[in-house]
């Protein structure tokens, strides 16, 4: 006997986006509910504490349309295989990145582990748990939409969110260009490799902490020689990609 699917797709859709607009207010619960207004302010990291919130929204959530069973739960986040050899392989991929940033601009001195967490491994989980594995992946997976709405939707989101980097009109159409092919390339790499989130989630994380790490200073769109490295981490991993395809068709990847 065929399963039943675990919720509607319409329901599963009205959840999905109720959460995520629910998440534009995390801050507001913050400020107005828990903390006040002038103590949420004086915190520090406050933006890890909302991000991070995101996050948990997203398991639960998922955790819900799962009929609570954690397995499904991390399946239909993409998590549920694949971290030691995703790993591995992200770090394959953006070391042209990581050692070009280093050769370019020189290591930086007094780096803290905070530093790393906060502009390093946090916007990858993050970013890539919500919009990839949640927002995208569950609405193309288990609703069942084309990929291009949630895709366009998605990686202009994600967009908007780097627009801060910019400081002028031409800045932040560059910026945002940028960081919606980000978003676009970064979704393929999660559909190409057998829905296996753990890819791109590091490869996000290990390309970021690259510029943490090194005396790097700019934004996503980088200068020409920064993205002569960039331009071969994308390639690695799009190279990587299609090998793991590969492999999945043949049976042979996890």
């Amino acid at each position: 006997m065929e399963n039943k699917p675990i919720k509607s797709k319409l329901v599963i859709s009205l959840v999905v986006l109720f959460t995520y607009a629910a998440m534009q207010f995390v801050p507001e619960f913050y400020a107005y509910l828990i903390f006040g207004k002038d103590r949420f302010n004086a915190l520090n990291y406050t933006s890890l504490l909302c991000h991070d919130t995101n996050v948990v929204l997203c398991f639960l959530v998922t955790l819900c349309i799962a009929g609570f069973s954690f397995k499904k739960m991390l399946e239909m986040l993409g998590l549920n295989k694949g971290l030691r050899s995703a790993f591995l392989l992200a770090l394959l991929a953006a070391l042209p990145q990581i050692v070009g940033l280093l050769f370019l601009h020189g290591f930086r001195h007094g780096v803290s582990f905070m530093d790393i967490w906060f502009n390093g491994i946090h916007p990858g989980y993050h970013e890539e748990i919500v919009f990839r594995g949640f927002l995208i992946g569950i609405l193309v997976r288990y609703a069942k939409w084309p990929a291009i709405i949630p895709l366009i939707l998605s990686s202009a989101l994600f967009a908007m969110g780097h627009l801060y980097q910019a400081h002028n009109f031409s800045e932040s159409v560059t910026v945002f260009l940028m960081a919606f092919g980000a978003g676009t390339g970064f979704y393929l790499f999660y559909k190409y490799t057998n829905w296996n989130l753990w890819f791109p989630l590091f490869l996000h994380s290990f390309m970021d902490t690259s510029t943490v790490i090194s005396n790097w200073n700019g934004n996503i769109a980088m200068s020409l020689e920064d993205n002569i490295f960039r331009g071969a981490t994308l390639v690695l991993a799009i190279f990587i990609t299609i090998r793991v395809n590969r492999n999945v068709k043949n049976k042979v990847y996890p």
